[in-house]
């Protein structure tokens, strides 16, 4: 038997651009009906591959928007003109309406969401002003955009973000749930400040701007202001902020001891130099005395810091112009700290667990004193590449050229800020300190104890010679970081006050308060803002490189000058002409002032050799980065296209010599 078996011809090509079509259109027909299925089955579910997790709401924020008992609603005012004239506003806006959607859906009902697009002269628009939003205009005809949030509850009150800053994007979590903790929360804890720094503005500024540290902690808390000389904390306040207490009377100190003793929370900043004293008139500015300390109660409290020393950290150093404005010299300043790595912050406390950046300026050093009955845990820490700085030479007019070049590492990190914790005793065992002597009266025996009994029946507080509760407290070794200029810019947007952060200074600090009132819901979404990425690689070629070569640099620098000097003197030199009007230099001179030109050119090429050493690797690494970018990229892919465009033409060369056959 014979059988023929015959090659099926191919279909016409009329039939196989139909079926293209079909599966074109099939594919279509899927694709539309997966979205569907997925927009009705799956709305919820998100996939956030960003490293920090940016698009995900915190713990904190769903902590508070499950405590919400009391329906709130948010009116997101967009007007879509905005979005038309400025794209970047129309893809913000894209992502704060996701957002509150967000919120809305976590909250199970108890967040009402309306998105509004007031238009002008319209209703919309009314209430938009009515709440306070602020209107911007986008032409000459005063046209009036919108851009806000606006927050009520159920007992009619409200909160409101005026105007969405692109500059706040970073920190959108965290406005949005403080405006929901703001509505939720009936009564704001008290917090006291005793400060003698001006943290609530200027009196020489008219009217006096707060700073920005103020600012925040007034969004959460109720700010009961201290005086410097007062006898006792009132029993409302939860949590005492000390700040700077420098020449505190021990009428002062027995307040805060008896509070502490009272079980009150303390946060204290001490600074060995607050650089922000010298430019402020008063007894700092001219004595020199600018540190502040609180030792009669640290030494109850087991941790002292170290008389007379500034912290210097190599790893976190910041650079600085150690130049002119005309001619910039950066060099990296020991004493100004930029601390952002696991190394620096206590990732075990919840307090600093997810802190992304601090600023921080003269930093004291902190130690646990020996036998003390409190465990001190450290909080933010230097590296291990650190050294203690004498305090003299950051003030004034310090030198970081100098600093640098006698750095020398101790191999040891050095304690910043820290947590005390456990039962503390009085620094006052015999009562509080004896009243001054009124003209007439008997001064009070020394160490002479009120009697309770009597106390009791005057009304008076009866001394405490140790804790009731464990105490908790926060100790903190700089002021330098509560000032705007170390970690925030205050910007005027129409008449509107904007605090755009560049650190995490002011999160830290309502962090702490939060923590010592006994709540941690806000303290992760604060703590999520700061996206910047530093490039750690090219900084620890410019750390290797400073240590080459900024001693040799100094070197050349002090040379180069001391040239130059002794070139002026020479060219002065010399003998007047009989009309006054030139200067005679006999030929000696002239060869000297030759040579010093000689040797002059030569040190400035040297130390141009030099800068270009500080340089070279960073550049090599510059160039690399660009090779991959712009060019082994593009590379790569053309070589694929090539590869895929063979494979391709092999594939279809036999089927073309099957139809040639057939």
């Amino acid at each position: 038997m014979t059988l023929n078996i015959s090659t099926p011809s191919p279909a016409p090509a009329s039939h196989r651009g139909l079926l293209s079509l079909g599966g074109i259109v099939l594919a279509f027909v899927v694709f539309v009906a997966v979205n569907i299925v997925v927009n009705g089955t799956l709305s919820t579910a998100r996939l956030d591959l960003t490293a920090d997790k940016l698009f995900t709401l915190s713990k904190g924020t769903k902590a508070v928007l499950s405590k919400i008992e009391e329906p709130i609603t948010l009116r997101f005012y967009f007007s879509e003109r905005l979005g038309r004239e400025i794209p970047s506003y129309g893809v913000y806006a894209t992502r704060i309406r996701e957002m509150l959607q967000e919120y809305r859906q976590t909250a199970n009902g108890k967040v009402k969401l309306e998105v509004i697009d007031p238009k002008p002269f319209s209703d919309d628009e009314d209430r938009a002003v009515a709440f306070g939003l602020q209107g911007v205009p986008v032409n000459q005809g005063g046209e009036l955009v919108y851009f806000g949030l606006a927050g009520s509850n159920s007992a009619d009150k409200e909160d409101l973000i005026a105007f969405f800053q692109p500059e706040r994007e970073r920190f959108l979590e965290y406005d949005l749930t403080k405006m929901v903790y703001n509505l939720t929360v009936t009564k704001k804890p008290a917090v006291g400040v005793l400060s003698t720094l001006p943290i609530q503005g200027d009196f020489r500024q008219r009217p006096p701007q707060p700073w920005a540290i103020y600012t925040q902690l007034s969004q959460f808390f109720e700010i009961k202001m201290v005086e410097r000389d007062a006898a006792s904390i009132p029993d409302d306040i939860g949590v005492l902020l000390v700040v700077h207490p420098n020449m505190l009377g021990d009428k002062t100190l027995y307040a805060i001891d008896q509070f502490v003793m009272r079980g009150g929370r303390a946060m204290v900043f001490v600074d060995p130099h607050a650089e922000g004293e010298m430019g402020r008139p008063g007894m700092a500015a001219q004595t020199g005395l600018t540190g502040s300390n609180l030792k009669k109660l640290f030494d109850t409290w087991g941790i002292e810091m170290v008389e007379g020393k500034v912290a210097g950290d190599r790893i976190a150093a910041r650079r600085v112009n150690a130049g002119t404005d005309t001619r910039v010299r950066a060099v990296d300043y020991l004493a100004w700290l930029s601390l952002r790595d696991d190394v620096h912050f206590n990732r075990g406390d919840i307090l600093t667990a997810e802190t992304a950046v601090m600023q921080m300026a003269s930093v004291g050093v902190l130690q646990a004193k020996d036998g003390a009955g409190t465990t001190v845990t450290p909080l933010i820490s230097t590296s291990p590449q650190s050294t203690q700085i004498e305090v003299d030479a950051v003030k004034q007019q310090p030198d970081p050229v100098k600093i640098l070049a006698e750095f020398k590492s101790d191999d040891k990190p050095y304690m910043l800020a820290a947590r005390i914790a456990g039962p503390v005793k009085s620094a006052f065992p015999d009562g509080p300190p004896p009243e001054p002597k009124k003209e007439g009266e008997e001064a009070p025996a020394a160490g002479a104890t009120p009697n309770p009994v009597v106390a009791a029946a005057n009304g008076q507080a009866i001394p405490l010679k140790e804790s009731k509760v464990p105490a908790n407290i926060i100790v903190v070794a700089d002021t330098d970081l509560l000032e705007d200029r170390f970690w925030a810019q205050v910007q005027d947007f129409f008449g509107q006050q904007v605090i755009v952060p560049g650190a995490s200074n002011g999160d830290f600090v309502v962090n702490a308060v939060d923590n010592l009132l006994g709540s941690d819901d806000l303290i992760s979404l604060r703590t999520r803002g700061m996206s910047a990425r530093p490039f750690l690689t090219v900084q620890e070629l410019q750390r290797d490189a400073e240590l080459k070569f900024r001693a040799k640099e100094r070197e050349l620098t002090e040379k180069l000058r001391d040239t130059e000097k002794k070139l002026s003197e020479l060219q002065a030199q010399g003998q007047q002409g009989p009309e006054g009007s030139r200067t005679i230099v006999s030929r000696e001179q002239q060869e000297a002032v030759e040579k010093f030109r000689a040797d002059m050119l030569g040190i400035r090429r040297e130390l141009r050799d030099v800068q270009h050493e500080l340089r070279r690797d960073i550049e090599t690494l510059d160039m690399g980065l660009k090779f991959v970018n712009i060019g082994l990229v593009p590379i790569l892919v053309g070589i694929a296209a090539i590869v895929v465009g063979v494979v391709r033409v092999r594939r279809r060369s036999p089927q073309r010599r099957a139809e040639a056959m057939g």
